[in-house]
């Protein structure tokens, strides 16, 4: 397979399963005509079926079952799209987009398990930015055509628009990956030593990103709809935070490389919950679109790190870690959509909008001790003195 057809489809599974899958509903919420618990509930119901596809996909037992189960996500994220126009019923609502979580996780969780070992086989890791650039695209498709559909079709045109877009991605990502079916040959890469972090406070820092990035993500359009003087701006806030979101993963692996993984980590849980923050605080146009730059640039980029880094700290249990990260980043998105609408209804949204800053900013407090251990163990292991040859 060519390295451009890998990425190209690599690329646009990745629209899918997050970008159209997950946040098409983002810029349809507003015209939908629910109200903000119910919102929660909506979005609680595709986090949960994101849990439900991520451990289904962790069983798959081969190569061939991953590709199959890659390709029945791939339909199953555009069909649940374009059946949200068919219904104004509230449960059948939540079991759609149960569904579509369900198939987001079976297109992202496998469609990265497929192709990024390939790229490294080829010796271009460093491109598995661009792979996962494509959660950029969609989520830009969103706020931009899908938006300007929904202007003048209302939710169910827009949910039209969604479905079929994600057609088309769908079908250009089974074209281009249709091989990734056989099982991989090469040369196996050598096993690389643990690195001495806890993965507890991983796993806790990365419940604290789950639970503030999908509050922002699931609420963005909506709040800088009911900013005054903004309503006419919240589809472009949200096209901002896609195409900040395109190079993120890149850029952020980058940094993690040079810097390490627990302070690039940091760094981006503090300038998330910058932005978060920022988006409850004020309502200056640029401070919003600011907001929406350091969201966009952070969530994808902190996702992408911290599975590399879990891989890094357990490599013979790769399988089993990024296993414990999804559920602790799953509940975090299940639980702070609902808990952020029942805030929002007591206060508004900016103590709903504080409150995911906050819990985004406790990651780093963790990342930081566990950092402190690591640096502690690194130095006792290179003091103990090694056996002589003679003993």
């Amino acid at each position: 397979m060519s390295l451009g057809r890998l990425l190209v489809g690599g690329f646009c599974a990745c629209a899918v399963s997050l970008g159209l899958g997950r946040f098409a509903y983002t810029p349809i919420l507003p015209l939908m005509g629910i109200d903000t618990e119910s919102a929660g509930w909506l979005a609680a119901s595709n986090n949960l079926g994101y849990l439900i596809g991520a451990l289904w996909a962790s069983w798959a037992p081969s190569e061939k079952e991953r590709h199959r189960l890659l390709n029945f996500g791939l339909a199953l994220v555009a069909l649940s799209l374009a059946v949200m126009a068919l219904t104004r019923d509230s449960l059948a609502w939540n079991l759609i987009r149960l569904a579509a979580g369900i198939g987001s996780a079976l297109v992202f969780v496998l469609g990265s398990a497929l192709v990024v070992p390939r790229l490294v086989q080829m010796g271009r890791a460093k491109l598995s930015g661009l792979h996962f650039g494509g959660v950029g695209l969609g989520i830009a498709l969103s706020g931009s055509a899908i938006a300007w559909v929904g202007s003048w079709a209302a939710d169910t045109g827009a949910w039209w628009a969604a479905g079929g877009l994600c057609a088309i991605l769908s079908a250009t990502s089974y074209l281009c990956l249709r091989h990734l079916g056989k099982p991989q040959t090469g040369q196996v890469p050598p096993p690389t030593r643990p690195v001495p972090f806890p993965l507890p406070l991983l796993a806790a820092s990365y419940f604290c990103a789950g639970f503030g990035y999908i509050i922002t993500g699931t609420f963005l359009v909506v709040v800088v709809r009911a900013t005054p003087g903004l309503e006419d701006w919240a589809n472009w806030a949200w096209v901002v935070v896609g195409l900040a979101a395109i190079p993120s993963a890149a850029a952020w692996g980058w940094v993690a490389e040079h810097k390490g993984y627990a302070p690039a980590l940091g760094a981006a849980h503090i300038l998330m919950a910058a932005g978060t923050g920022l988006l409850g605080l004020s309502g200056h146009p640029a401070m919003v679109f600011l907001a929406a730059l350091l969201y966009g640039g952070t969530f994808l980029g902190i996702a992408g790190m911290a599975v590399a880094f879990g891989r890094a700290i357990t490599p013979d249990h790769a399988a089993r870690t990024m296993g414990i990260l999804t559920v602790g980043f799953s509940v975090g998105q299940i639980v702070g959509p609902v808990a952020a609408a029942q805030l929002a209804l007591w206060g508004g949204w900016t103590p709903a909008l504080l409150m995911a800053a906050a819990v985004i900013l406790a990651g780093t407090p963790l990342l930081t001790l566990g950092e402190i251990r690591r640096i502690r163990l690194s130095s006792y292991r290179s003091e103990v003195p090694r056996p002589s040859a003679d003993a």
